[in-house]
């Protein structure tokens, strides 16, 4: 989803649950380690705040790119120790590299570089993968309890000497398997988060046709932008003449294709104004603005764009602008509602909207003075349900 998408989450929260959920696993099992094997006033020294250091920063760093589209799963990967082994290294030299769980972490930032980058890149055998990276999570305890247990021990770290213990052989088995679960845990989150994904952007799109996406951007942030409310807008309609006695010559399948093709004419003619609400009618077009002079300029536009198209079935459109109060909000029984405009102001731009010319624009005078218009051509336009006749600026 694009911009003015569901509330976006975020960039703390998502470093906060990376970090959590990957990027610190290793320097916080290293942490603890190390917390055991030192002497006391550990916590007092820099080694423990720089492991989580490494973690936050590679988690942010992960999810800042992530955010742009950037996601580079190797390099970010590795961003965790290459931080703490620069910081080290200038603290205690190069003798940093000849302990075994510094080695570790560069090692499970190799692999899990590799996994998450392969993965990015091989989307058919991304179950494998994802299995794959589960037990190599899953190693990480046994691989720094492996080490633990020689640094106490005094022993040198070697495979046969650790597997000899039958509890080693029990930790290890139950360890990998558990991963592997994860892993199939994962794959099948993964497979419905993808599917509720999918769901969510074709209900979004659903609701965009429905209420337009100014209003549904709004009503997730405030679900109070739905309310019947009484506002200020500037009201288009643009409608085809002629266009029952054309349809009823059209087979209904031709009737669709001219109707789509002039919808679209008509929003692409747009561009860069956009209206609050955009509902299409048969023949006719409804356009809502919360200023008038957009929808002036909206209404000039779309009857240009539209005028090849017509002109192909011997038709043109007519167009009218009026501006006012108006109730707007959802309305409607407990089994079918929809977000409208309700008003005279509605039924003024309308009855001016019928009484355009082919191809004529008639803005009210209470319009004009709004968008600052000064017409030289205007006429009175007499209106069904008026008391009196309406003036009007004329635009072609």
């Amino acid at each position: 989803m694009n911009s003015a998408n569901l509330p976006a989450e975020s960039l703390a929260a998502r470093a906060a649950r990376n970090f959590f959920t990957h990027s610190g696993h290793v320097p916080l099992v290293l942490l603890i380690l190390e917390a055991l094997l030192a002497r006391p006033g550990y916590f007092s020294r820099a080694d423990p705040y720089l492991l989580l250091a490494a973690g936050i920063l590679q988690a942010y760093l992960m999810e800042w790119l992530a955010v742009r589209g950037q996601s580079r799963p190797f390099l970010s990967n590795l961003a965790g120790p290459l931080l703490y082994s620069l910081v080290e290294v200038g603290l205690e030299g190069v003798g940093f590299f000849q302990q075994w769980h510094h080695q570790a972490y560069w090692a499970f930032a190799l692999g899990f570089a590799l996994l998450q980058s392969a993965q990015a890149k091989r989307p058919k055998v991304i179950g494998s993968l994802v299995l794959a990276e589960n037990v190599l999570r899953s190693a990480i305890p046994l691989v720094m309890y492996a080490l633990f247990e020689a640094r106490i021990k005094n022993t040198g770290l070697s495979l046969d000497v650790f597997f000899a213990d039958r509890a080693h052989d029990f930790l290890a088995v139950v360890l990998l398997l558990l991963g592997m679960l994860l892993g199939f845990a994962d794959i099948n989150l993964r497979r419905s988060l993808a599917t509720v994904r999918s769901l969510t952007a074709r209900l979004r799109q659903y609701s965009e046709w429905s209420l337009g996406r100014g209003i549904l951007d709004r009503a997730i942030v405030d679900e109070g932008t739905l309310s019947l409310q009484r506002v200020a807008r500037a009201v288009l309609f643009m409608d085809i003449r002629g266009f029952t006695s054309w349809s009823e010559q059209q087979s209904p399948e031709a009737v669709v294709s001219m109707l789509n093709g002039y919808y679209r004419a008509a929003e692409d003619a747009l561009g860069e104004i956009q209206p609050i609400k955009l509902k299409h009618t048969a023949d006719e077009v409804m356009a809502v603005f919360a200023y008038v002079a957009e929808a002036v300029k909206a209404g000039s536009r779309m009857l240009a764009a539209t005028r090849p198209l017509l002109a192909e079935s011997n038709l043109l459109a007519g167009a009218g602008v009026h501006c006012g109060q108006v109730v707007e909000g959802v309305l409607g029984s407990e089994g079918a509602k929809a977000y409208d405009f309700i008003g005279d102001t509605v039924n003024t731009a309308q009855r001016l909207c019928d009484a355009a010319a082919p191809g004529e624009l008639l803005v009210s005078m209470d319009a004009c003075t709004s968008a600052g218009l000064a017409p030289a051509q205007q006429r009175d336009v007499v209106a069904k349900g008026k008391r009196e006749p309406l003036r009007a600026a004329v635009l072609t």
